[in-house]
C-alpha cells in the first residue's frame, strides 16, 4: 500500500494530467466528445497508510497516465478515462460504473472484484488482466480486446452473458478475433450475424454449434471441430459445402439520399450514419441546404417532360373554367326562372285586389237605382192632389 509520499505523488500526478488536459482544451488541441454526469465529488480519505475510497466521480482525466498505480478501491463512476493508461495498476474493487473507458490501456492490470456495468469498453485492452469476480452488465466491449485474461467462474459467467447479448442483438459490434473463445461456450452464442472473417478457432469447443448457417469460408477451424458440431464426420462433398462462401448480404452504406427529391439530393450523396456522432443545427441546416438547394427548383432536364406537364396542366384550366362557365350558366337561369315567378305571383296578387275592389262597388250601384223610382211615383201623387 503507499505511503504518505506516494499518496501525495499520485495526487499530484492526477493533478497534473487534469491541467494538462485542461490547457489542451483550451488550445484547441483536443475536442470533448463526452461529457460525465455531475455528481458530487468525493473526498481522498486515509487510515494509517491505506487509501480508501478515492473519489473521481464525473470527472474529465482523458489521456491520464496512472500506469502501476495503487487506485484499489477508487470510485471512476461516469467519468471521461478515454485513452487513459492504467497498464499494471492495482485496480482492486475499482468502480468503473457508466464510466467512459474508450481507447483506455488496462492491460495487465489487476482488476479482481471491478465494476464495469455500464461502461464504455470501445478499443479498451484488457490483454493479460486479471478480471475474477469482475461485473460487466451492460457493459458495450465493441472492439475490446480479451486475451490472456485471467477470469474465475463468476467473471466467465458475467463474460458470456454479455457475449451472448451483443451477438444476438448488436452482431457488428463483436470482434471475436479480440476475444479468448477457448473460454466461452460458442454453442450458446448466435454467430449467424457475426463477422468470422479471420477468426481463430484453434482449440475451440465446437460441440453443440450450429454451423449450418455460418461462413466459415474465412476463418481457422479443423475438420475435427466441423465433426464436433455436427456429431459425426462429414463427407468430402460435405465438408467442401459447409466450408464454401456462403451468400452474404450487401454491406450497409448507410442512407442513400442520391434518389430522393426529384435527383436533388446528388450532391448530398449517401450519409453514412454508421460512423456518425451526432449532428449539430449548424451542420443540419448545412445539409438542408444541400438537399432543398437554398430553394431553387429542380433543373428539368427532359424537355418532352416539361412540355407534357404543361401540356396536362392547360387540359385541367381548360376542363376547369369550362366546369366552371356551366355552372355560371345553370345559376343564371335559376335566378331568371326566380324572377319571373316572382313576378308572375306579384302580377296575380293585383289582379286579386283589383276583382276584390269591384265586387265592394256594385250593391251601392243598384241601391241607387232602387231608390230613385220610388221618387218619381211620389210626384204624381202630389200633382193629383193639387188638382183636385
Amino acid at each position: 500500500m503507499p505511503d504518505d509520499d506516494k499518496l501525495d505523488k499520485l495526487w499530484k500526478k492526477i493533478q497534473s494530467s487534469q491541467e494538462e488536459y485542461d490547457q489542451k482544451l483550451k488550445n484547441g488541441e483536443i475536442s470533448v466528445t463526452w461529457s460525465a454526469a455531475a455528481r458530487p465529488e468525493n473526498e481522498i480519505f486515509q487510515v494509517g497508510h491505506k487509501t480508501e475510497g478515492i473519489g473521481f466521480v464525473g470527472k474529465n482525466l482523458e489521456n491520464g497516465h496512472f500506469a502501476g498505480e495503487d487506485l484499489s478501491d477508487a470510485n471512476f463512476s461516469v467519468s471521461n478515462l478515454t485513452n487513459v493508461d492504467f497498464s499494471n495498476a492495482n485496480l482492486r474493487n475499482v468502480d468503473f460504473s457508466g464510466a467512459n473507458l474508450t481507447g483506455a490501456n488496462l492491460s495487465g492490470a489487476d482488476l479482481t472484484g471491478a465494476i464495469l456495468s455500464g461502461s464504455v469498453l470501445h478499443r479498451t485492452n484488457f490483454t493479460g488482466a486479471k478480471m475474477r469476480g469482475v461485473k460487466l452488465i451492460d457493459a458495450d466491449l465493441e472492439e475490446a480486446i480479451l486475451l490472456d485474461i485471467d477470469i474465475d467462474d463468476i467473471g466467465l459467467e458475467e463474460l458470456q452473458n454479455l457475449i451472448e447479448y451483443i451477438a444476438k442483438y448488436y452482431p457488428h459490434k463483436l470482434n471475436l478475433k479480440k476475444l479468448n473463445l477457448t473460454l466461452l461456450n460458442l454453442a450458446k452464442i448466435d454467430l449467424r450475424g457475426v463477422d468470422l472473417r479471420g477468426v481463430d478457432f484453434t482449440g475451440v469447443d465446437f460441440t453443440g454449434v450450429n454451423i449450418a448457417e455460418l461462413d466459415l469460408s474465412e476463418c481457422i477451424i479443423t475438420p475435427q471441430q466441423i465433426a464436433q458440431a455436427l456429431g459425426r464426420v462429414p463427407g468430402r462433398e460435405e465438408l467442401a459445402r459447409i466450408l464454401a462462401p456462403k451468400n452474404k448480404k450487401q454491406a450497409w452504406k448507410g442512407i442513400d439520399l442520391t434518389n430522393l427529391f426529384l435527383d436533388d439530393g446528388r450532391p448530398f450523396g449517401v450519409w453514412d450514419v454508421t460512423k456518425d456522432k451526432g449532428i449539430s443545427i449548424e451542420e443540419l441546416m448545412k445539409l438542408g441546404k444541400k438537399i432543398f438547394g437554398h430553394g431553387k427548383k429542380p433543373t428539368v432536364k427532359d424537355e418532352d417532360a416539361l412540355a407534357d406537364v404543361k401540356s396536362q396542366q392547360e387540359i385541367q384550366a381548360k376542363s376547369h373554367n369550362e366546369e366552371l362557365r356551366k355552372i355560371i350558366e345553370e345559376r343564371k337561369q335559376q335566378e331568371l326562372a326566380n324572377r319571373k315567378q316572382m313576378k308572375e305571383m306579384m302580377n296575380a296578387s293585383k289582379e286579386n285586389a283589383k276583382s276584390n275592389e269591384i265586387k265592394n262597388v256594385e250593391p251601392k250601384q243598384v241601391n241607387a237605382e232602387k231608390v230613385k223610382p220610388a221618387k218619381e211615383i211620389a210626384q204624381p201623387s202630389r200633382h193629383y192632389n193639387q188638382g183636385r
